[in-house]
Formats: C-alpha cells, sequence, structure tokens
C-alpha cells in the first residue's frame, strides 16, 4: 500500500504533468497566474492543496486545458455500489421530442404523482439506485408525451421532463462521473423547455445546462448564467416554483461571479437569493431544495471560495442541516465546513465533517475533487488516522 503521500495529491500532480506536457517553466505559469514559483512548486508537490476554484480554473486556463482534467483522475472509488446506468443511456440516446422512443406509456397525471411521490423521495435521500430503477422509463414516456399530446398535458410532460432531465444529469450522472450523458440530459431539458416556450422553465433548462458539467469548467452556460436569471426574474412573479428557478439562478451567478475574483457581484447575487427565499420558505418539493437552509449552504460555499473560513463558518452555524430538504446538500454543507476548518488548520474539526459527509451521501463526498484533496492532505495531520477508510475508498491509498 502506498504511502498517503505518494499517491494523492491529485490535482498538484496534474498540474504537473499539464505543464511539463506543454513544456512550461515552474517560472512562467507561476507568472501567468500571477502567483509566486514557490507558491507553484509546493501545489505540484502536496505541499499546499488547491482549495479554491478560482486558483483551479486560473491553472487550466494558463495551461489551456479543461479544468476538470486538473481535478479529476482515472480511479474509480472502491467499495461502492454503483447504480446501472444502462437504461438511462439507451433513453437518453433513444429519445428525441421529433423521434420518442417506441414505448407504452402511462397517462401523464400517472407520472406526474410518480415524479412527486417515489422518485423525489429517492432524489431527496440520494438513493441513486432507486433513482436510477425509475427515472430512465419516466424521462422515456415523457419524451412520448411531449411529441403526442397537445394542450395542458403537453405543457405538464415538458415541465416534468425539464426536472427530470436537471436531476438525472446534476446528481446521479455526474456523481458517478458520467459527464458526456450528463451533458446530453442538459440539452434534453434545454430542447424541452424551448418547445414549452415559457422563459422561466427556459431558466430551469439554462441551470441543467450550467450543472451537468463542473463549475470549475466554465462552460458557456455557466459564464452566462445571470444573463439567464435576468431574463427570468421579470417573469417570477409570486409563483414560488419560478421564484425558485429564478433563486438557484442566483446562487449559480454567484459562484460564477466568485470565481471570476469579482467578490461584490457574488455578494449581491447572493443577497438576491436570500431575499427570495424569505418569501419562498422551505419546502420539501422546492426545485433544486431552494430555501433559507440552501442559500446557507451556497454562502458557506461562497465565503470559502472568497478564502474567508471564519465567515464561511458563520453561515453554516445558522443552517439547521435537518430542515434541509436533501441529503445531497446536507453532505454539501459538511464538504464546505471541512474546507473552512481546514483553512484554519483545524483538522480533526474538518476529518469529522468529511466523515460524516460520506455518512450522508458516499457518491458526492467521494467525487468531490476538493473533499478528495483535503482527505490526501489530512492524512498524515492530527485526527487523519479517522480518515484512511474514507482514503481506501476514495482510491487516494
Amino acid at each position: 500500500m502506498s504511502r498517503p503521500d505518494e499517491g494523492a495529491k491529485r490535482i498538484g500532480r496534474n498540474v504537473r504533468a499539464a505543464r511539463r506536457a506543454r513544456g512550461t517553466s515552474l517560472e512562467t505559469l507561476a507568472g501567468l497566474v500571477g502567483r509566486s514559483k514557490g507558491w507553484l512548486s509546493k501545489i505540484e508537490n502536496g505541499k499546499i492543496r488547491l482549495e479554491k476554484r478560482s486558483d483551479i480554473v486560473a491553472l487550466a486556463d494558463a495551461l489551456e486545458v479543461s479544468a476538470t482534467e486538473l481535478v479529476e483522475g482515472p480511479a474509480v472509488p472502491r467499495g461502492r455500489t454503483e447504480p446501472s446506468i444502462g437504461h438511462l443511456r439507451g433513453i437518453l440516446l433513444g429519445s428525441s421530442l421529433d423521434d420518442p422512443s417506441d414505448m407504452p406509456v402511462r397517462p401523464v397525471g400517472v407520472l406526474e404523482a410518480e415524479w412527486n411521490g417515489s422518485i423525489l423521495a429517492a432524489w431527496r435521500t440520494s438513493d441513486r439506485v432507486e433513482l436510477a430503477r425509475l427515472i430512465p422509463g419516466l424521462i422515456g414516456e415523457l419524451h412520448v408525451h411531449a411529441a403526442t399530446a397537445d394542450g395542458q398535458e403537453r405543457e405538464t410532460a415538458l415541465r416534468l421532463l425539464i426536472w427530470a432531465c436537471s436531476a438525472a444529469g446534476s446528481d446521479l450522472l455526474k456523481a458517478y462521473g458520467h459527464l458526456d450523458l450528463a451533458w446530453i440530459a442538459a440539452d434534453r431539458a434545454e430542447r424541452a423547455a424551448h418547445a414549452l416556450g415559457d422563459e422561466v422553465w427556459a431558466g430551469a433548462a439554462a441551470f441543467a445546462m450550467a450543472h451537468c458539467r463542473r463549475s470549475l469548467d466554465r462552460t458557456h452556460a455557466f459564464r452566462t448564467i445571470g444573463q439567464t436569471a435576468d431574463r427570468v426574474e421579470p417573469h417570477i412573479g409570486d409563483d414560488r416554483q419560478a421564484q425558485e428557478i429564478y433563486g438557484m439562478l442566483r446562487l449559480s451567478a454567484a459562484l460564477a461571479c466568485q470565481i471570476r475574483g469579482d467578490h461584490s457581484g457574488a455578494d449581491a447575487c447572493a443577497e438576491e437569493a436570500e431575499r427570495i427565499a424569505g418569501r419562498t420558505g422551505e419546502h420539501a418539493d422546492a426545485w433544486q431544495w431552494f430555501g433559507p437552509a440552501n442559500v446557507g449552504v451556497w454562502r458557506t460555499t461562497l465565503a470559502v471560495e472568497a478564502g474567508e473560513p471564519g465567515r464561511a463558518l458563520d453561515y453554516a452555524a445558522r443552517v439547521v442541516p435537518e430542515v434541509l430538504p436533501s441529503q445531497i446538500r446536507r453532505a454539501s454543507l459538511r464538504i464546505e465546513k471541512a474546507r473552512a476548518y481546514a483553512m484554519l488548520d483545524r483538522s480533526r474539526l474538518a476529518a469529522i465533517e468529511l466523515r460524516q459527509a460520506e455518512r450522508l451521501d458516499a457518491p458526492r463526498t467521494h467525487s468531490d475533487p476538493f473533499a478528495r484533496e483535503l482527505v490526501a492532505d489530512l492524512l498524515p495531520k492530527p485526527g487523519g488516522r479517522d480518515l484512511r477508510g474514507l482514503a481506501w475508498r476514495m482510491n487516494l491509498i
């Protein structure tokens, strides 16, 4: 078994490999990202970790590679049962609004009840095995209804299709590294929104497209998410779901601002989302779990990305985890708290948060590049021995 310091500093090793492949010196790359040669050398040698999206994005831009190439590795986490995505793959590749799959379909009302019942419950509890079992057939049947129904039934089918494809892409396929299929799911949502002709649901589809890949990659959809929110804002009215969609767009815009160093813009977007959350309140069926508690999780992330761990922990302390309707978001809160504690050199507390995150949502924790980097960094530190099991399951040792 390799020692923790030999194989775990994946991001730094990938940076070094990409730099050498381009024939770029340490000094040149450091200058391109506005950092010192010593800082970059420590990153590449695993002496310090990359803590913020903005640094990873800057390195990726300078090296002219995808940020995902820097944070993703070939290793597959051990000891994890992955759901079969073969059926979902076939449905996504074989269905379109113009040419849906040839399959028997249930009434739209039955599909809507299934979505609001068992599928939403599986999504909320991070039961991805159940989600992978139920959602492919739903997506296939909704394509049929969207292509053949009319009136209210067609509109309902299209809205459900946007919802379902968003869930399949961001929280099922992306969690297991199937980024190509996640993009296809988002594309199906975008096409459904175009057919629906509703600006709010076009925003929902844009959210799906922005989050079908990692935010580190700054795709066009992610870079322009603030403009999408601007287009949606005049149309939200008093409709709760429309407000939730708009709120999630503003939170996404806040992260986009933070990554490009626009801290005031990030704060303004987050404050707007917080204002909207004050109107909507908490709901178990909220779109993408939008509500005051989830805004608190996002604000924790934004503070970590700004390099303000104390502020991040203040935001986290205001969130009551039990109020969050999604275990995915509860795990995300734990990961962000771990990042903040690590920035403050409180390694034991960081380790506790990471272990709790894994208990809440193992796939989310195992695939998170910052969690992986943090586990690798904490192993030799006080409390690090408690992370050896997690490190093994992450395939880091």
